[in-house]
């Protein structure tokens, strides 16, 4: 491992906020100091190296399938453009003269005012967003940990002034792949806001969402031995944003769904993951997510709740929309509360609510559209959750899919009216170094569950379904 040379190690304020923080993954105090000396003997920040695939030849991860069209050629939401490189900006020149100017400046204020004087946080912070943006994260991360530094000897040890600073070098770290920084400096930017904002003043209802987000990301990516509490974590979150998001702005505020379709998100990988939930049986663990719902003014339930908690959030969807005059968004609520029913094997149930709301779209004027987006194709459910799942133990260390090679299967396979994959068929080409993935990706497809054809509002198996899935290795 490669330290980043030049830049300074925080030790010093780790200590003020990691026993606090770090009990959000079930650190215990001395566990904390323990990577507080971490860091003092210099372990941080590192660059991380380019991770080693285990077996060579195995699927790391699977991404949800999406449908071969005739005459189209399949493409991920993210399969844009390639991102283009800094150097290749009209910008970039420009950019560089900048970062001379700015270095320049900051010489001379170090000299006339000292290594400390307050007019460096801000060069430094525009120094530092200068160098991320002529893609040098490295020198990024040492302008902006001066910066905070300077900031914090200046205004005090935990003020919002240093918000954009930490956001600025998460950006870096988690660019690098630098996951165990970027997740350090995303628990101190919330200590930082809850601290300063408190747990019912409306400007923590984002920063919430932000750090629900950040620990389902890090479970995907299998960040760190306790994933069970990222899901855990990440539900607490969710949960308390969208009641601060209906108790100071009411639920016809825009954040609202999303955020209850944000706790469905973890209920769903919680329920899919049970194995990990023996991680809240330890007293550590449970003690600390006790203490995060305190801090969070939230109910905190012994176990995290998988099927209940999502049925919760979409049937609280449901009579949202209810309340709403738009027909369209009240049937595609319902069939995602029908989605959820069919992957428990409630099949009775998501039945009849699969028929509402065909009914509701049957005398809609503009309802047949709707009705064949929803159900003239099968679609792979929930269609709440489209993150890539990891696969087994073998990807869980935390350094996601950067480092791994991707390729494609084309698939086609059977739906049954209740949902379920049969009859797998491989339509890409075969060869000695693909077949053993491609087996292990045609495998995974047996354990999804898709939203059948509905005909009259009744579901219908349908042959013939095809396919593209892509998957890292």
């Amino acid at each position: 491992m490669k330290k980043i040379s030049g830049t300074q190690s925080p030790p010093f304020f780790i200590v003020a906020f990691s026993a606090a923080v770090m009990l959000l993954h079930g650190f215990s105090f001395a566990q904390s100091v323990a990577a507080t000396a971490a860091a003092a003997a210099g372990d941080q920040p590192v660059e991380s190296e380019p991770a080693e695939t285990e077996g060579g030849s195995r699927v790391l991860y699977v991404d949800f399938p999406i449908p071969i069209i005739e005459g189209q050629d399949p493409i991920y939401p993210d399969q844009g453009a390639p991102a283009q490189s800094p150097e290749d900006d009209p910008a970039f020149s420009e950019r560089s003269l900048a970062i001379e100017e700015y270095s320049t400046a900051v010489a001379t204020t170090e000299t006339a005012g000292g290594a400390w004087d307050v007019s460096l946080v801000e060069q430094l912070a525009a120094l530092g967003e200068l160098h991320q943006a002529q893609g040098d994260h490295i020198a990024a991360l040492q302008s902006l940990d001066r910066a905070m530094h300077v900031s914090r000897i200046n205004s005090g040890l935990h003020t919002t002034d240093q918000i954009p600073i930490v956001e600025d070098m998460i950006e870096s770290y988690t660019t690098l792949g630098q996951w165990s920084d970027a997740d350090l400096y995303h628990d101190y930017l919330f200590y930082i806001q809850q601290r300063a904002y408190g747990p019912t003043d409306p400007r923590i209802i984002p920063v919430l969402e932000k750090m629900g987000q950040w620990n389902m990301q890090a479970f995907n990516i299998g960040l760190g031995e306790a994933l069970g509490i990222r899901l855990s974590t990440a539900q607490l979150m969710f949960n308390a944003a969208a009641r601060l998001v209906e108790f100071h702005f009411g639920k016809d505020d825009e954040r609202y769904v999303p955020y209850l379709n944000n706790v469905v998100q973890t209920s769903y990988q919680i329920s899919r993951n049970p194995q990990l939930l023996n991680q809240v049986d330890n007293t550590e663990f449970r003690t600390s997510q006790e203490l995060l719902a305190q801090l969070l003014n939230e109910r905190y339930s012994t176990e995290p709740a998988g099927f209940s908690a999502g049925e919760g959030a979409l049937r609280e969807i449901v009579t949202h929309y209810e309340q709403g005059e738009d027909v369209n968004l009240l049937a595609e609520a319902l069939t995602n509360l029908a989605d959820w029913y069919l992957i428990y094997e409630q099949r009775r149930r998501a039945g009849e609510v699969y028929q509402t709301a065909w009914n509701l779209l049957a005398v809609q004027e503009d309802g047949a559209a709707t009705r064949k987006k929803l159900f003239g194709t099968v679609v792979p459910i929930p269609v709440i959750d489209r993150q890539p799942r990891r696969m087994g133990r073998g990807s869980a260390k935390g350094e996601g899919r950067a480092s791994l090679r991707v390729d494609y299967a084309d698939l086609m396979f059977t739906v049954t009216r209740n949902g379920s994959v049969r009859s797998v068929q491989v339509l890409s080409d075969e060869n000695e170094d693909n077949i053993i993935r491609i087996g292990n990706v045609s495998r995974t497809m047996r354990d999804l569950t898709f939203r059948p054809i509905l005909v009259d509002g009744v579901p219908v198996t349908t042959e013939g379904n095809r396919f593209r899935v892509r998957y890292w290795y």
